[in-house]
């Protein structure tokens, strides 16, 4: 899981009602940027996050962009947010510096109010919407700032994953009993979705494992080609999932995140092929291909 594209570019413009706009070359499809991206410029801008917009796949608003696969949106898409907000700051810190008559080191940014204000004199500050109108109208650069964030090198997230199976010898029915997961992707930017992420990576695994094969007939016509034939995992065959949470952060980006979109998958289906596996040593199975349908898997007992 690690990114051979490890750049991307994030844009941000602030309106003059106060409210902000992020502009993002990562797409999601599941992976809920609209929520992490507008956690990222909140926390970092003190604009509220339901004042916050984001923008992706509109290639005339945000022409440039890595995309989203390989698990890099947020150590490439969420790092450029948050370098592009922090520059934003610093640009709408010298505006206010300008309008406030102060040094800009003096002025300080109060995110719980969200306005600028000289430091030690809170009563006399200027809002983000202020300060984006006096951007417009008095001859200063907009607050409208595009930032491309370039990763000195690829993370590598690491984790662990176990599986508890019982297998009937006498029909080949494998049962995923328990399944316990350690994925550490660094820093975790909302544990809801991260949980997400990695619940549905062990259950894809899982089924990989168990169920899901695209099967071919002698003259190579596919038989697996609709969800009449096609077999996927439901909740029912599955466990209740035990998330081990541990967060080493990367030194490669602001934010100390690493991936987590394939975490879950990587870890769980060769978790489940092991246990099968180990279940049937000791009647003399050594291998099984997958996935472990019960015929194969009785076949193998019988066979042994």
């Amino acid at each position: 899981m690690t990114d051979s594209n490890p750049q991307e570019v994030a844009r941000i413009r602030i309106h003059d009602d106060g409210a902000a706009t992020v502009f993002t070359g990562t797409s999601p499809h599941g992976q809920g940027h609209d929520t992490s991206w507008s956690m990222i410029a909140s926390a970092e801008l003190g604009i509220p996050m339901d004042r916050i917009q984001v923008v992706h796949g509109d290639t005339d608003r945000v022409p440039v962009g890595g995309g989203t696969f390989g698990s890099r949106s947020l150590q490439q898409g969420g790092a450029a947010v948050h370098q592009v907000s922090s520059e934003v700051v610093d640009r709408a810190r010298s505006l206010a510096a300008e309008l406030l008559e102060a040094d800009p080191d003096d002025v300080v940014l109060d995110k719980d109010a969200g306005v600028f204000h000289v430091r030690g004199t809170p009563t006399v500050a200027k809002s983000w919407g202020e300060l984006a109108s006096a951007s417009s109208t008095n001859g200063h650069a907009a607050l409208d700032v595009e930032s491309n964030f370039v990763a000195p090198g690829p993370t590598f997230p690491f984790g662990a994953h176990l599986a508890v199976v019982h297998v009937d010898v006498e029909t080949g029915k494998v049962e995923l009993v328990r399944f316990v997961a350690c994925d550490d992707a660094g820093t975790v930017l909302n544990p809801l979705i991260f949980e997400g992420q990695v619940h549905g990576g062990i259950a894809q695994g899982a089924a990989q494992a168990l169920v899901e094969e695209f099967a071919y007939d002698p003259d190579g016509n596919p038989v697996t080609g609709n969800f009449a034939d096609y077999t996927f995992i439901s909740a029912a065959e599955l466990p209740d999932f035990e998330i081990v949470h541990q967060e080493t952060p990367t030194p490669y980006n602001a934010l100390g995140a690493k991936g987590v979109g394939e975490s879950g998958t990587i870890g769980s289906a060769p978790a489940v092929q092991s246990a099968v596996i180990d279940a049937l040593s000791g009647y003399g199975v050594r291998h099984l291909d997958m996935p472990l349908l019960p015929e194969r898997v009785w076949r193998a007992v019988a066979g042994a």
